[in-house]
């Protein structure tokens, strides 16, 4: 089944909806936050919120990977590229903007780790040129079959291009994709205490750095 890299349009993000709660239902965290799947006529937040991305945000580029056999967006990226320096009082005033969420999600979980990401942010990146990778989700029907390195390797490609260093915060199962890519942990990680929220244990992102092209 062949895959396709192709740029992301208003008209996929119901099928976007589909992928990221089938990836979240098999992630121990992806299930706190999200213990039930709503059905499509109650994701209205999650639409209008990747919709407003897709419409009105030029630092989000939103990619996917399509399966030519059928015609069906597998997997998808949300790069944010910043080419320029940013004042502090823009990134800190996005690090704060609230986001609304679809009927059923934990919103005591979901709100705790944006916080986290935004603090991480902008400790270890702030105002600097660079890209984001801010979400990465496959179908897990489609796991393991390149759709995740295409997305990848995408970002990488344009930050080469333009030397500038790639970010992220890097899930369980993501870790080795982004070693394959060129990241590196740095040592940094956030950690949420799945107690809080009714599950176990302790879940961690690495926050991984891949540095501009020629450093």
């Amino acid at each position: 089944m062949p895959l396709v890299l192709q740029k992301l349009k208003v008209d996929d993000v119901e099928r976007l909806t589909d992928i990221l709660y089938a990836a979240f239902a098999g992630d121990p965290w992806g299930r706190i936050m999200f213990p039930v799947t709503p059905p499509m006529n109650a994701r209205g937040p999650t639409i209008r919120h990747y919709r407003n991305l897709l419409q009105n945000d030029p630092t989000v580029e939103l990619t996917k990977v399509v399966d030519t056999e059928t015609g069906q967006m597998v997997s998808f990226a949300r790069w944010e590229i910043y080419y320029e320096e940013r004042p502090e009082s823009e990134y800190k005033a996005e690090n704060k903007e609230k986001r609304e969420w679809d009927e059923g999600t934990n919103t005591e979980a979901t709100d705790a780790l944006i916080a986290r990401v935004g603090e991480i942010d902008e400790k270890i990146m702030g105002g600097k040129p660079h890209l984001h990778l801010g979400l990465l989700s496959t179908h897990p029907d489609y796991y393991r079959r390149g759709a995740g390195g295409m997305l990848v390797k995408w970002g990488t490609e344009i930050a080469d291009q333009k030397g500038l260093p790639c970010f992220l915060e890097a899930t369980p199962n993501g870790y080795g994709l982004y070693l394959r890519h060129g990241f590196e942990h740095i040592g940094e990680a956030i950690e949420m205490d799945m107690s809080r929220f009714g599950g176990q244990g302790i879940y961690q992102w690495k926050c991984m750095l891949r540095s501009a092209k020629g450093t």
